[in-house]
């Protein structure tokens, strides 16, 4: 089990949970399941959320860098208890993820509103100040 830490972002008016075990920052697929579909607990299995994640980081991102990664559930808990499965994203690929697949969403859809923050910026800012 992995033991993490985490805070809640307001970015532009849409809330990101980000993880951290104090070196590195994370993104739990739910957060990004729930911004791009509105769904926060997608299944497993029958949304095949390894398997989509995987086409999103080898065939759609723009950059190489994700290519590769090694997705998997992993148990966590947190330091106010929660314990949860999940697929941790590194939070730079959250962020590619969000600067891809805003494509055709209304202004006022959260991808869109990340995106516009993403622009020039990243979440670290808002963590590190």
């Amino acid at each position: 089990m992995r033991f993490l830490q985490r805070l809640f972002l307001n970015v532009a008016g849409v809330e990101v949970e980000v993880c951290t075990d104090n070196s590195r920052y994370f993104v739990r697929h739910h957060v990004y399941w729930g911004i791009s579909s509105g769904n926060k607990n997608p299944d497993p299995v029958y949304q095949c959320v390894v398997r989509n994640l995987e086409i999103m980081a080898n065939n759609r991102v723009k950059t190489i860098r994700w290519a590769g990664h090694d997705f998997k559930f992993e148990r966590v808990a947190f330091d106010d208890g929660m314990e949860v499965e999940a697929v941790l994203l590194p939070l730079k690929m959250f962020e590619d993820f969000i600067r891809f697949s805003c494509r055709g969403y209304p202004e006022d859809h959260e991808y869109s509103k990340l995106v516009k923050y993403l622009e020039n910026r990243s979440l670290e800012d808002l963590i590190k100040s």
